[in-house]
């Protein structure tokens, strides 16, 4: 006897479902959402409940114990409060926040965007390529616009602050992640395009 074949066809279990964008797409909600809460709604409840502003920075120190001994060690982390900031300083602390959450909402935005279109069966549509390179843009280049924004506005707060003869400084690091991930994202968007091509050269022979 020979064995009756299965009529139903097999799920692809690493297959990208509707269930799997909605996940995707709450997630990244979620992002946005905390990002949102901690870059933009707790500076202002900061401001509505007359609160200061909290300014944390590094400074070098000097430990004459140490020093004799020739052992080393690094700067000091400290956390001091602007009292009684004015308007222009509350909105000085908000800059940075409303930055990184509205680069966060636009890039969920073009990942939504293309995956919309990916489910509609067209992955390699014009658009997703443009998509795929701000996307790439977005994570290259974002951190270094956050960062050039939030170091002279954190130095004019702690400009307006007393720190008892300290020299304030802050760690600078690179962004490697984000930075790696835009190379790769635009790698991937030169391929969607050369997809896009050979898709239209197959069209055009049919």
């Amino acid at each position: 006897m020979s064995a009756t074949p299965d009529p139903r066809p097999r799920r692809d279990l690493l297959a990208f479902d509707r269930a799997d964008r909605w996940a995707l797409a709450a997630l990244l909600g979620v992002v946005v959402a905390l990002s949102a809460a901690a870059g933009v709604v707790v500076p202002v409840l900061r401001w509505v409940r007359g609160e200061g502003i909290p300014l944390p920075f590094l400074s070098e120190v000097t430990v004459p114990a140490l020093d004799a001994v020739g052992t080393r060690y690094g700067a000091a982390e400290y956390a001091v409060t602007l009292a009684g900031p004015s308007t222009g300083q509350r909105l000085l602390d908000l800059v940075p926040g409303v930055l990184v959450v509205l680069l966060l909402a636009a890039g969920s935005w073009l990942v939504v965007a293309v995956m919309r279109t990916i489910a509609a069966g067209d992955p390699f549509a014009a658009a997703n390529v443009g998509r795929l390179r701000a996307i790439a843009g977005l994570l290259a280049i974002g951190p270094f616009v956050t960062a050039f924004v939030e170091l002279p506005f954190r130095g004019a707060l702690l400009g307006d602050v007393d720190l008892g003869g300290l020299d304030p400084g802050m760690a600078i690091e690179m962004p490697w992640a984000p930075l790696v991930a835009g190379l790769v994202l635009a790698l991937l968007a030169e391929a969607f395009k050369t997809g896009r091509r050979l898709r239209d050269d197959v069209e055009g022979l049919v």
